[in-house]
């Protein structure tokens, strides 16, 4: 009995041996947990590319006549209790206007079927460097928070006939980004660009606040990096070129420490589009089918060191990079 009580003390102890805090944000660079970026310009869907371009952080940023017509930023994992995110400002325009946010890195389930796997996703993404915001939106009226402080809702209350409080929604943001999954008013979840219509009709001028919240921060470096933007018309017409999706706002990945963007998170972006949507005339299209898979390959960095064996056996980095430099980081 007592050399059992002592084998179930000692796997006790080692059963308690890991602490779970490598499951823990954390970062070297200190990150605002709330910030208030202030006014974006609703800008028309053929802006919309400009975001998709090389110099969209300085698009972005706009001049002292226009204003800033995007936003790139970063925030904190927030201390227990706080709401962590950003907030932002946009004036009805008379109609429709498209809200988009889409959080870093990006995303993809791993196809592990014996027969007919999908090969772009037989290399498993890593998660280390994906993180989760949340979109909400209303009259900035009816919202609750103190900008730059803490984060609200659009929650109103009053009290009936028979002294009961009821609570009111004001909150005009039905989500779209999860119809990627065929759910409405559902968040799309890790690393996935989300996005809702807000009718402005007979408001122009008349001032909405979006709020952006922290869902999930990546573990590798603590901070939670995305991009956002509103534009003019319904999320549903926007073609760009494929409709609204994780290549709609690009190089939204940035560096804790600069603010610049990540070493060759742009390149990932673009070897996951061109998987996905098959936009470069140039590529083949047996090489389109494997072309996420020999990027990680290439950069096992950016998609964890842990493939399946068969995935690299007959890769060849010389060789994918020599073909398709453009999708190839570093040397």
């Amino acid at each position: 009995m007592n050399s059992l009580m002592i084998g179930l003390g000692i796997l006790a102890l080692s059963a308690c041996d890991r602490s779970g805090e490598d499951l823990l944000p954390t970062s070297d660079v200190v990150l605002p947990q709330v910030i208030e970026i202030g006014d974006i310009q609703v800008i028309s869907k053929d802006d919309l590319a400009n975001m998709s371009s090389g110099n969209a952080h300085e698009w972005c940023e706009g001049d002292d006549t226009s204003g800033r017509r995007c936003f790139y930023g970063q925030v904190s994992q927030p201390d227990l209790g706080v709401r962590g995110g950003a907030t932002f400002t946009f004036d009805g325009t008379g109609t429709n206007v498209c809200l988009i946010v889409d959080p870093e890195s990006v995303f993809w389930s791993q196809s592990i079927k014996v027969q007919g796997r999908n090969e772009n996703f037989a290399y498993p993404d890593v998660q280390m460097d994906d993180g989760d915001i949340d979109l909400f939106a209303g009259l900035s009226s009816y919202y609750t928070g103190s900008p730059g402080v803490e984060l609200g809702n659009f929650s109103g209350f009053y009290t009936d006939s028979l002294g009961t409080q009821v609570e009111i929604e004001y909150g005009e943001c039905t989500q779209l980004g999860s119809s990627l999954s065929g759910i409405t008013n559902a968040h799309s979840g890790r690393a996935t660009v989300e996005f809702c219509d807000i009718n402005t009709a007979e408001r122009e001028g008349v001032q909405y606040t979006v709020v952006l919240e922290t869902f999930s921060v990546p573990l590798d470096d603590g901070g939670l990096s995305f991009g956002a933007v509103a534009v003019e018309g319904r999320c549903s017409q926007i073609n760009n070129p494929n409709g609204i999706n994780e290549c709609t706002i690009m190089m939204e990945s940035l560096d804790a420490g600069s603010g610049n963007v990540r070493a060759c998170s742009d390149t990932l972006e673009a070897a996951f589009c061109e998987a996905q949507l098959g936009n470069d005339p140039n590529m083949l299209p047996e090489d389109r089918e494997v072309l996420l898979q020999n990027f990680c390959c290439a950069h096992p960095d950016m998609c964890g060191h842990n493939p399946p064996e068969d995935v690299c056996v007959n890769f060849s980095r010389t060789d994918f990079c020599a073909q398709y430099p453009g999708y190839c980081c570093g040397d």
